[in-house]
């Protein structure tokens, strides 16, 4: 493909506004206006039978502590989350993802589930391994991005 990069740059700014464009819709149009962050937030949590401390929660976001503070009280306020006495410190306490928030969040994979089947379905098998190595490069470079960024602002 001629001028590859300059095209690939091109769909990936579109396909970047797009995405801030559906999740600035979803927002709108939905009664709590659940951010990207604040769904993140939801689905880290489904990896905690009984919750996790509000550090891991903030490493997990890169966000600040206080940040990730006001990020689960208004999780919390919709019923998604609940704070839990941590039984292994006599003062600390552990954020513990409810029932709602399990829906919630189920909600929310069967839509990520639902994208990726429309994506995939006029897809080759080839074409849709070419798809996950690229978004696996395109993936590392991100990250790697973020750690680059980190290890600069130390």
């Amino acid at each position: 493909m001629k001028d590859f990069s300059k095209e690939f740059n091109k769909i990936l700014a579109e396909t970047y506004h797009n995405v801030l464009l559906a999740e600035e819709t979803k927002r709108k149009y939905s009664k709590a206006g659940f951010t990207f962050r604040d769904r993140n937030a939801i689905s880290y949590l489904t990896r905690f039978k009984n919750g996790t401390n509000l550090s891991d929660v903030a490493d997990f976001l890169k966000i600040s502590r206080p940040s990730t503070t006001t990020l689960i009280k208004k999780l919390e306020a919709h019923g998604l989350v609940e704070r839990v006495p941590d039984p292994t410190s006599d003062r600390g306490t552990l954020v513990k993802i409810t029932r709602k928030g399990r829906l919630f969040a189920i909600y929310q994979q069967r839509y990520r589930d639902r994208m990726a089947a429309r994506v995939s379905d006029e897809m080759t098998e080839t074409e849709m391994e070419i798809l996950y190595k690229s978004f696996c490069k395109l993936n590392q470079f991100f990250v790697d991005s973020i750690n680059e960024s980190e290890e600069i602002h130390k």
